[in-house]
């Protein structure tokens, strides 16, 4: 999976997310898709920034951004999935397993861009 796919499964899971929020237009789905749009598009935009970081300091500091937004994107999926176990929502059942499989995939793309970037010591 290129970078370009990657952003492209990004944008799918903030669009499912606004289609989420229409589910219930007040509340806390509102509040939960708000947040989902924005760490993942500051996911995407750290991702590139750590991909084209140069010294240690900017892959350091990407590192610790792209990792805070993974940890709240988690975050909110793992209480909607909570608060989806009690009446199943399909939609919701999908728009997870979205969310999860763009979670796992940066997280693959991070390792190996640090496995790449980071010398290793043996």
């Amino acid at each position: 999976m290129t970078v370009e796919d990657l952003h492209r499964l990004n944008v799918k899971v903030q669009k499912g997310a606004v289609q989420l929020s229409e589910l219930m237009p007040t509340g806390g789905f509102t509040e939960a898709t708000s947040m989902i749009i924005r760490s993942s598009q500051l996911l995407h935009s750290y991702l590139e920034k750590l991909i084209h970081a140069e010294t240690e300091h900017q892959l350091g500091d990407a590192i610790e951004r792209v990792e805070d937004n993974l940890d709240e994107i988690t975050f909110v999926l793992d209480q909607l999935e909570i608060s989806n176990k009690n009446q199943p929502i399909n939609f919701i059942d999908e728009f997870l397993k979205e969310g999860y499989e763009m979670l796992s995939l940066y997280s693959r793309c991070v390792n190996q861009v640090m496995n790449e970037k980071i010398p290793n010591e043996d």
